[in-house]
């Protein structure tokens, strides 16, 4: 057993076990057990640390255990965004949007009109990093099918009846970028509201390459569409960081169930 007095008062041993703390992934929780009440060390609460994980969160997501679900959890948004990233590409590129995504990206070329507020140049660019997303997304989607499968798990499928592409007065490449990026604000704080989740040291660093990936689209169709990157917050979400100096300094999530109910948007 382990004398947490002992070592609070023992900076060598202290320092032994925090070591070894780190090395095995928890050194910051382990910092967190010798903050003394009333001396200035105990840090901040914040929204993150009021509450723990509960396979509840993750209610009506199949997993043998909380690992699996969060997997899943992930897939289902990952199946969501590789479909509307296709039906964006198809849009864009004047095809039909059931049509399935071409193993060649070259297969594809803009062909509707900038839009409002985009130049010509800055729509190609558009275009180009829509094609290169969405072939990103559906990397991610085929990465966690077989991440699951390799567990010995079994992935969720896409929606049977499919999903919808929200709805564009006209086909510009400015609309189309804006009409997916909610979808991928979304994946931002799904990332970020579920990694808390996982007990699995390496699934949390594979969930924050994806995370970060999400991020960088994000910021793209901001910048692309002539809006601030962010981060901004949004209706729902949550702060890790109690009292940010400002609203664009730390990346903001949303829980499980949140995340949820806004993909069902998009299920026909």
């Amino acid at each position: 057993m382990i004398n947490f007095e002992l070592l609070r008062r023992n900076e060598s041993s202290r320092r032994a076990f925090l070591a070894t703390m780190a090395a095995a992934g928890l050194g910051m929780a382990a910092s967190r057990l010798f903050a003394i009440p009333g001396n200035g060390s105990k840090p901040p609460v914040t929204e993150a640390d009021t509450r723990v994980a509960r396979p509840s969160d993750f209610t009506g997501i199949p997993g043998r255990n909380i690992n699996e679900q969060v997997l899943n959890f992930a897939l289902t948004l990952e199946i969501l965004e590789a479909d509307i990233y296709r039906q964006a590409l198809n849009y864009a590129s004047g095809l039909p949007l059931r049509r399935s995504l071409s193993s060649n990206p070259r297969a594809y070329a803009r062909n509707v009109e900038a839009g409002k507020g985009l130049t010509s140049r800055a729509a190609n660019v558009g275009f180009v990093y829509l094609r290169d997303f969405t072939y990103v997304e559906a990397a991610h989607r085929d990465f966690l099918i077989a991440a699951i499968q390799a567990g010995g798990g079994t992935p969720v499928t896409a929606n049977p009846a499919g999903y919808k592409f929200p709805a564009l007065p006209k086909a510009r490449m400015s609309d189309i970028l804006a009409a997916i990026l909610p979808l991928e604000e979304t994946g931002v704080r799904a990332y970020l509201g579920a990694v808390r989740s996982l007990v699995d040291p390496g699934l949390v660093q594979t969930a924050g390459t994806i995370y970060s990936t999400e991020a960088r689209h994000s910021g793209v169709l901001q910048y692309i569409l002539g809006r601030d990157p962010g981060p901004a917050r949004l209706g729902g979400d949550r702060s890790v960081v109690p009292k940010p100096p400002a609203e664009n300094t730390f990346e903001y999530y949303q829980e499980p169930q949140q995340v949820i109910t806004a993909a069902r948007a998009y299920f026909n």
